[in-house]
Order: C-alpha cells, then structure tokens, then sequence
C-alpha cells in the first residue's frame, strides 16, 4: 500500500513539473491581445444576453383615447393609442418590437387583447414615442377598465 501511495505522489510530482517546464515565459505580448480578446468577448456576450432577453430591457408607458363615429352620438369605433417605450439595455439595440396590451375590466376579466408591431430601432438607454390606432366597439370600450401591456418579441439590430 505504501508504494503504491509513494508511485501515485511521484507520478503527481512529475505531471505538475512537466506542465511547469512547457509553458511558455513570454506573458508581455500576448497578454494585451487577450485583455482586447477578453473585453470584446465580455461585450458580445453581454449584448447576447440583453437580446436574449428583450422583455427584461424595453419598458414602456401607453396612453389612450376615444376616436367617435359620431361626436353627437358618442359612439366609439376605436382607441388612438400613444406609447413612449425605452430601451434599458447597456449594449443592444433593439427594432420591431412586437407588444401585447390586454384590455381589463374593473373585475380582472380580458375584455381585449391586441397586439401591435411598433417598426422603430431604440439605442440603449433612449426611449422612441410611438402611435397607432386599433379598433374596439362601442360596449368594450365603456367596460375597459384598466390595460397590461408586455413584449412578445424584439428584434436585436
């Protein structure tokens, strides 16, 4: 048992001392190349990430209106939606953002959902304002009560 530890300790003694002898002793220049390597590898992957995850860095904030068939009437045939989204990211930009906005009512129940595809590119950290219209009759409009709105899909530019 005794040699068979002391073989196990001078193969380890002899692997350790062949590694040390085959590495080369010139670090000066090739550290710099791999410091640049390294930083435009940690760029890349955190661009990856961001556009991996596109939900996590676009927020965005919407209001809305009343667009009237009749003004005498009052009757609504649809909603002027205007959205300010912003880009949260540090690297990735972002373009044609497919958004979701659920219509609520005061119970929670959906009364709507829409999607809208907004064709605009927003750099890192900048915002875009952004308008579109949908339809929406008369009866979902005078239940509407609140709105969720989430990002189905964004494209990295």
């Amino acid at each position: 048992m005794k040699k068979l530890k002391s073989l196990y300790t001078l193969l380890l003694f002899a692997s350790i001392l062949l590694l040390n002898c085959n590495t080369s002793s010139d670090y000066s220049g090739s550290m710099g190349a791999a410091g640049e390597l390294n930083e435009v590898q940690l760029k890349l992957t955190l661009e990856q990430k961001e556009c991996n995850d596109a939900s996590q860095y676009i927020r965005g904030t919407i209001s809305y209106e009343p667009k009237y068939k009749n003004l005498l009437s009052m009757k609504v045939k649809g909603l002027k939606l205007k959205c300010k989204i912003s880009n949260n990211a540090s690297i990735a930009n972002f373009k044609d953002i497919k958004a979701l906005i659920t219509f609520k009512s005061k119970t929670g129940a959906t009364i709507l959902k829409e999607e809208i595809n907004i064709y605009e590119f927003i750099a890192p950290n900048s915002s875009v304002k952004y308008k579109t219209e949908i339809e929406i009759t008369n009866q979902q409009y005078k239940d509407i009560e609140s709105f969720e709105w989430s990002v189905i899909d964004a494209k990295c530019s």
